[in-house]
């Protein structure tokens, strides 16, 4: 009896043990994983009205606008044609991209967590705005983790005029519509366009993407226990980079820029089909290393 009563504690005591290991790991990789929320510029910010009163830019003034503003070229170009306010609307990106924020991290399903901006009183508030914003530009973030591991998350535009996306995001929720608005509260995004590709064409594979990827169930295992690649009209499961990797693909753009098993946010982040429009707390020199 007495041996029995020894085994039983020895077992809970090792059980106990091993939970208190594994909660101790996952709160050291979470502080770990948090100060990469938002990457504050280490450089000055500076004047860039003398930049801005050009009427020809040079690759060195995109470059410094870019590092200023977050804003890339095709970004900056369409904001100084449209409006004649472009100067005040670029040097509020500026403003914006140095601004020091503060955010929070909460739980968005049972395994994963994700950061917003947040004011003083902890209410979630939008850290800066989003460029000017076309059918088929891709929305990525680094925001949502698992157990220390930024794994990020994915969004096709699929309305740009009506500011809706299409996101596969979380683990028993199918692949719906959502709103831009939403990520102005990330403390770090990235926003990209197909480099050379028509506004027609990026029309197309936007609603494609609505036709053949919209209500699909969320399946994390896609390309290890099931298919990566799928046929149009045939797909069974998907999850958020995956979604928007299948979007392009059907056109003969593949964005998995390492062509692993599985494709992630980061790995279309580093595509080299991809050109930047804008990033925001993230290093420009190194957007995703």
């Amino acid at each position: 009896m007495r041996v029995t009563k020894r085994r039983t504690f020895r077992v809970i005591t090792i059980i106990a043990l091993i939970i208190f290991i594994a909660a101790g790991s996952l709160a050291v990789s979470d502080a770990i994983t948090e100060p990469d929320a938002h990457i504050s510029p280490d450089y000055p910010q500076i004047n860039i009205e003398q930049i801005l009163s050009k009427k020809q830019l040079t690759e060195a003034d995109y470059k410094t606008l870019f590092y200023q503003t977050g804003l890339g070229k095709p970004s900056i170009d369409e904001l100084r044609k449209e409006s004649p306010e472009s100067d005040n609307t670029i040097l509020d990106f500026q403003n914006n991209f140095f601004k020091k924020i503060n955010y929070k991290c909460e739980k968005n399903s049972p395994i994963s967590k994700e950061e917003s901006v947040v004011d003083e009183k902890g209410n979630v508030i939008n850290g800066t705005e989003l460029a000017p914003l076309h059918n088929g530009y891709i929305l990525i973030t680094k925001s949502s983790h698992i157990f220390g591991w930024r794994n990020g998350h994915a969004a096709i535009i699929v309305d740009a005029a009506e500011g809706e996306t299409l996101e596969s995001v979380v683990l028993g929720t199918n692949s719906l519509v959502q709103q831009t608005e939403k990520w102005k509260n990330y403390p770090n995004f990235m926003l990209f366009r197909i480099k050379d590709t028509s506004e027609e064409m990026m029309n197309e594979i936007s609603q494609s993407a609505l036709t053949n990827l919209n209500d699909i169930p969320y399946d994390f295992t896609v390309g290890v226990l099931s298919q990566k690649y799928q046929s149009a009209g045939e797909i069974k499961g998907t999850q958020c980079s995956h979604l928007v990797w299948e979007a392009f693909r059907l056109f003969g753009f593949d964005l998995d820029s390492d062509s692993g098993m599985i494709v992630t946010p980061k790995d279309i982040a580093n595509s080299p089909l991809l050109e930047v429009v804008q990033v925001y707390g993230v290093n420009p020199a190194d957007i995703w290393p």
